[in-house]
């Protein structure tokens, strides 16, 4: 009885021993639980607004100092004081003239009467003989109603084109952020016949530097 009691423990041992051996030898498998990690980036630093493009609001080109006049005080009407950019541009001349030429002025003047449009006038050629003049336009809208007027009356006429070098005039503000100068150039638009430009400095400057 009791060697049986002997055999079973000794039997229990080895079972015991088998085990621990296996589980050193092969360890089980230990499957990693996921933890969920949240991670903060850090917000992108404000540029400030002295890293922001800056914008200019400025008139197109003038050819007429009437318009200049009339436009500078328009500008202080409304408590504006751009500064005036002053350049000598080539600029393109539409011209209008009647293709016949006349000995006298008495000849000239009659034939100024056939037609029925503002600012013909009559000229006189280097060769002493005189010519009507039908108009001369440096904006494309008045040169495109001269040509229509023209058309109209059905007579004979003779268009050309030349390239001048005159005065030209811009009205040109302060630069600006982009914000307050969208507000700046819808009010200029708002004052009536007056369509201004809006560009960033840089695109700015290289059109224009050196010119101030």
């Amino acid at each position: 009885m009791l060697n049986n009691i002997k055999n079973i423990l000794g039997f229990i041992t080895m079972l015991g021993l088998a085990w621990l051996a296996w589980n050193i030898w092969f360890p089980a498998k230990v499957v990693p639980q996921q933890i969920d990690v949240k991670v903060w980036l850090a917000e992108r630093p404000s540029l400030g607004n002295l890293e922001q493009e800056r914008w200019r609001v400025f008139t197109k080109r003038m050819v007429w100092d009437q318009a200049v006049e009339q436009l500078k005080t328009l500008f202080k009407e409304h408590h504006m004081e751009p500064m005036i950019l002053s350049r000598k541009e080539a600029v393109q001349l539409h011209v209008f003239d009647d293709p016949r030429t006349f000995v006298s002025y008495t000849d000239a003047q009659a034939a100024l009467k056939e037609w029925n449009v503002e600012s013909a006038d009559i000229l006189r050629k280097s060769d002493g003989q005189y010519m009507l003049g039908l108009g001369r336009f440096y904006l494309n809208e008045y040169a495109e109603q001269r040509h229509h007027e023209l058309k109209k009356l059905g007579k004979e006429f003779v268009y050309s084109q030349e390239t001048k070098i005159i005065p030209t005039y811009r009205f040109i503000f302060p630069a600006l952020p982009e914000a307050e100068a969208e507000i700046l150039w819808k009010n200029i638009q708002a004052m009536g016949a007056i369509d201004p430009v809006m560009m960033t400095e840089n695109e700015f400057n290289a059109m224009f530097v050196g010119s101030m």
